[in-house]
Formats: structure tokens, C-alpha cells, sequence
């Protein structure tokens, strides 16, 4: 099932696609050995636990949420070969400058939703 991300602030489509982490191994590979992912991509990991860019190519940013889907920090370009060990209910990994673009800030709601199929 397509799912996407709305920022409830602002009613705005922040990422086109998020696919979860589902998964020990899809949970400790993430976006590892990936060459890029499309600018409307996250990857949603539930519980964050810890975040490593080991063997990754490019730099990312982290939107931590709480339990309720509320922004609790944002890492902006984090880049590879990192460690952050913030623990939060979840983590949305995306490209650099998405969270700035969207304008997301600490405290947002932010919304996962299903796609209908066309």
C-alpha cells in the first residue's frame, strides 16, 4: 500500500512516498549502498533507536517524532559515516534540505496516510 507524509500545519505533501522499515534487516540497512532515492522519498524506522550512516553515499536529514507523529528535533545533513543516538518513538530519513523545504519544525504534526491506487 502507497502511503505518503502530510504536514497537518501547513496541509502540505511533504514526501510523495514513505516506505516504513519493516524488519531487522530492512531496519539496520536502511538507505545503506543506495547511489540516491528521488527527492519525495523517506524511509520511516519505528522505534528510532539510533541512527548510523555507515556505507552510505549521500547526506541526509532525520525528522524525529514522538509517539503522536509530533516533530521533536530535526539533524539536518547528516552526513555519511555518522552516528546519532537520539531516541525517539520514530525517524523519517529523507534527502538534505526536504525538512527545510517544507518548512517542518519541532512541534508539527506530521501525518502518514494511504494513497489510493489509480
Amino acid at each position: 500500500m502507497a502511503e505518503r507524509l502530510v504536514n497537518e500545519r501547513t496541509g502540505q505533501t511533504v514526501l510523495a512516498t514513505i516506505e516504513r522499515a519493516r524488519g531487522p534487516w530492512k531496519s539496520f540497512r536502511g538507505l545503506m549502498l543506495r547511489k540516491s532515492i528521488p527527492d519525495d522519498y523517506g524511509l520511516y524506522f519505528t522505534p528510532a533507536q539510533g541512527i548510523h550512516t555507515q556505507f552510505m553515499r549521500f547526506p541526509i536529514d532525520l525528522i524525529y517524532l514522538d509517539e503522536e507523529h509530533r516533530v521533536v528535533k530535526i539533524r539536518e545533513a547528516m552526513p555519511p559515516w555518522r552516528l546519532d543516538f537520539t531516541r525517539a518513538a520514530a525517524v523519517i530519513e529523507t534527502n538534505t534540505g526536504i525538512a527545510r523545504a517544507a518548512g517542518i519544525a519541532p512541534g508539527d504534526q506530521l501525518r502518514i496516510e494511504s494513497i489510493a491506487a489509480e
